[in-house]
């Protein structure tokens, strides 16, 4: 483990310092899986890589595009009500 230093606002300090304890986490703790927390949904959402299955999930919906295999909004709720119809 490799401990960084990171100074803070008071103000972000102080907010840092409640949040933790209203969970019951030590400081450090909750700072460090803040911290991994935020770079993991920044990797999802920057472009992290695709899994296989996701790439070919993707292809087979652009091919059924390109064959027409689609559905309009009205024509997929149409099917819902009906299937649902209470």
């Amino acid at each position: 483990m490799e401990t960084i230093a990171v100074p803070f606002a008071v103000d972000a300090a102080d907010r840092l310092k409640r949040a933790a304890a209203e969970i019951g986490m030590p400081l450090e703790e909750f700072i460090a899986s803040a911290a991994e927390q935020f770079v993991t949904d920044n990797e999802a959402h920057l472009g992290a890589p695709l899994s296989p299955d996701q790439v070919a999930s993707i292809r087979r919906g652009l091919e059924d595009v390109a064959a027409g295999r689609v559905y309009s909004h009205d024509e997929v709720f149409d099917e819902l009500k009906a299937r649902f119809k209470r």
